[in-house]
């Protein structure tokens, strides 16, 4: 990771997850593998067993590949203006001064693979989170919010009542509904249980993970005088 500064403008960071890379090279050469099998099906005399679970295998990671070329070159960047989040679905944006920190969440005293953000201003975030990404997130996030239920229940509490969705969800000065309430509420729970709202997942070690956060923390402090996280 690189991060350079000119004229006092801190320059872009992004950074690059293991899911966009390899794409082109698997499209490609998974294609080249179906094509040389497809060409010389006129020349067997019988089609085996095995060689159609190589068509179909070559076909699968040819899919896969075309999955990778689907995702964000740049999973996560940061710059000036604040926190840039990409999924294949949709991105999500923080300005500097709507979270307070960022760093690595735990359940049961094990780092998680994912990098957490502690939020300030649910409203703006809220407003700005596409439903479609809203979805995707709630369900790909579902076994960590399922975990936190589990250890809210060993604490006593039902765990009927933490899965329940509700439907409204207010903020000081907006009302939210559907899918973005539900999502609310999910990250209320999360919070409470890890101590940050917004979970980020990498494919990093926790040392690195932790390196990370510590340059978004550093950033925030420097792009926000006086503050202290």
């Amino acid at each position: 990771m690189v991060i350079a500064d000119k004229g006092g403008m801190m320059q872009i960071v992004q950074i690059r997850g293991a899911a966009s890379r390899g794409g082109a090279k698997l499209v490609l050469a998974s294609t080249l593998c179906l094509l040389i099998l497809l060409l010389a099906l006129p020349w067997l005399e019988q089609l085996h067993w095995w060689y159609a679970i190589l068509i179909i295998s070559a076909a699968m990671t040819a899919f896969a590949g075309w999955a990778k070329l689907a995702e964000p070159k740049y999973f996560l960047e940061y710059d000036q203006q604040g926190l840039h989040y990409h999924h294949r679905l949709g991105s999500w944006h923080l300005p500097w001064d709507s979270f307070l920190f960022c760093g690595v969440p735990e359940l049961n005293q094990q780092a998680l693979g994912y990098i957490g953000i502690k939020l300030k201003d649910y409203q703006l975030f809220l407003q700005q989170l596409p439903p479609r990404l809203a979805v995707r997130l709630m369900t790909e996030q579902r076994a960590l919010y399922l975990e936190t239920v589990r250890q809210g229940c060993a604490q006593g509490q039902c765990a009927t009542e933490l899965l329940s969705e509700k439907e409204y969800f207010d903020t000081a000065n907006a009302h939210f509904s559907g899918i973005k309430a539900s999502f609310a509420w999910r990250m209320l729970r999360l919070a409470e249980a890890t101590g940050f709202e917004l979970f980020i997942p990498v494919n990093f070690s926790a040392e690195d993970s932790m390196l990370l956060c510590r340059h978004i923390n550093q950033s925030r402090l420097q792009l926000i005088p006086n503050t202290v996280t």
